[in-house]
C-alpha cells in the first residue's frame, strides 16, 4: 500500500505542476462556453460570442483561477480581460506561460 500510495502522489504532483500553455487556456474556455475552439480564436473579445455572458465570464476567471492554483485571483488586470488574447497576455507578463 505505501509505494502505491506514493506512486499515485507523484503522478498527482506531476499533474499540478506541469506547465500551462495557451492551449489549455483555449480549451478551458472553449469548453466553459461551449464553443468550437476556433471560434474562441478568431472572436477580439468575448462579447463577439453569443455564448458569452456574465455567469460564464466569472466560470471563465474560476477555472483559470483553479488551472493556476489561485493566481489569477490575485491579478488586478484580469478585471479588464475582455479577451481570450488579453488573458494570455496577463499570463505571460505575470509570466504563468510562456
Amino acid at each position: 500500500m505505501g509505494i502505491y500510495s506514493l506512486q499515485h502522489f507523484s503522478v498527482y504532483v506531476k499533474k499540478l505542476t506541469m506547465k500551462k500553455n495557451e492551449e489549455d487556456i483555449y480549451k478551458a474556455i472553449s469548453n466553459i462556453l461551449r464553443v468550437p475552439h476556433n471560434k474562441i480564436i478568431k472572436s477580439k473579445k468575448f462579447a463577439e460570442i453569443d455564448e458569452w455572458d456574465s455567469l460564464n465570464h466569472l466560470n471563465i476567471l474560476m477555472k483559470l483561477d483553479q488551472m493556476f492554483n489561485n493566481k489569477v485571483s490575485k491579478i488586478s488586470k484580469m478585471k479588464k480581460a475582455d479577451s481570450v488574447k488579453k488573458i494570455i497576455k496577463i499570463f505571460k507578463d505575470e509570466k504563468l506561460i510562456k
